[in-house]
């Protein structure tokens, strides 16, 4: 009599159970990738609309007001809320700016950006006009 060679249902069970814990485990670490790389584009965003609200602050003519403003914009096929607050500092020609941008469609959308901001953002504008350098 001549004996097979193959592998037994068990060996074959075996193999299978290995597959499958691999494949979920492979499965997890993707997900928790696509997950990662859709907060970096969501903070990259805020970040840019940030940036531009900005420098928007710092290119009008006259000085901001001290204060809070709030609004909307869209940027990337998305709605993006921005908070600005302006202070005065230390040195009286100066204003601090802090740009707040939070994502519209974000989970906790109640409340001002300020409170569940992605990105925000620091910058600084003069009361005084500057002089160009000769």
């Amino acid at each position: 009599m001549t004996r097979s060679h193959g592998f037994t249902l068990l060996e074959v069970l075996v193999a299978l159970g290995i597959f499958a814990l691999v494949a979920a485990s492979v499965l997890g670490v993707s997900a928790r990738s696509l997950q990662t790389a859709a907060k970096l584009e969501d903070k990259t965003l805020a970040m840019w609309v940030a940036d531009n609200k900005l420098s928007e602050m710092q290119l009008e003519p006259g000085v901001p007001s001290e204060g809070d403003q709030q609004g909307q914009v869209d940027f990337a096929n998305r709605q993006w809320l921005w908070q600005t607050t302006v202070q005065a500092t230390s040195e009286p020609t100066m204003r601090r700016i802090t740009v707040w941008v939070a994502s519209r469609d974000a989970r906790g959308s109640s409340g001002a950006p300020k409170d569940r901001a992605e990105a925000y953002l620091v910058g600084f504008v003069t009361t005084e006009p500057v002089e160009p350098a000769q």
